[in-house]
């Protein structure tokens, strides 16, 4: 089974220094029908405008990537870290026990990060941050396994790839999956997409990729 979110669908919430796009509810945004797909919480697609960031608070027990899309993305946290994390990068808290942070924009141009959460299988652990830069090669026609990179406390796996080519990508019909269209123009599974658009596969054997332009696109391999 193929279930289709359309982008303009999804939550909106916004202030003057923040425009949030969530697929998944979340503080700003409730919808029933869309609490969570298996272990994945959240979807949120942030463009946060110079000088803005989220006041510092604490999470606890989730496994939390932010995936740099756009311009730079200002981490600072409660183990004395204090980031810029550039486009093509992804930063991993696994938040355990408890980890306090702010991020946001603190440079001179606005920047998109999307933020991924899923529940953890263990709790209560040694709160961890790290990093990755991605390179366009690495993604190329194909999709690369972030978490090989930035592993985390859950049976999941989160994969990235930009598309200027077709690509078939067989997937386990006992496993879920979740896909989201970054940036582009593509047809998945004979259904036209683009940014912010969204589809989970249940039951489901191979995900085909036909590009009209460059497409980036994750997918989210859950038990």
């Amino acid at each position: 089974m193929i279930t289709f979110r359309p982008h303009n669908t999804r939550g909106n919430p916004n202030t003057s220094w923040i425009n949030s796009y969530r697929t998944f509810s979340f503080p700003g945004y409730f919808n029933p029908n869309y609490m969570n797909f298996g272990d994945l919480q959240t979807i949120n697609d942030d463009r946060v405008q110079p000088g803005g960031h989220v006041p510092i608070h604490e999470h606890k027990n989730m496994e939390i990537f932010g995936y740099v899309v756009e311009g730079v993305c200002r981490h600072t946290d409660s183990h004395g870290n204090i980031l810029d994390i550039p486009a093509g990068s992804v930063q991993r808290m696994s938040t355990g026990s408890g980890i306090k942070h702010t991020e946001g924009n603190a440079s001179d141009k606005p920047n998109r990060y999307l933020q991924l959460w899923i529940r953890p299988n263990v709790f209560d652990t040694e709160p961890i941050h790290d990093w990755y830069q991605f390179t366009r090669e690495d993604k190329l026609n194909i999709f690369c396994d972030i978490t090989e990179k930035l592993p985390i406390k859950q049976d999941a796996k989160l994969l990235s790839g930009i598309f200027t080519e077709d690509f078939n990508y067989e997937i386990n019909n006992d496993r879920k999956y979740y896909l989201y269209v970054i940036s582009g123009d593509v047809n998945i599974n004979d259904l036209s997409l683009i940014e912010g658009d969204g589809l989970s596969f249940i039951e489901e054997n191979k995900i085909e990729i036909k590009t009209k332009t460059e497409s980036e696109i994750i997918i989210f391999d859950l038990k």
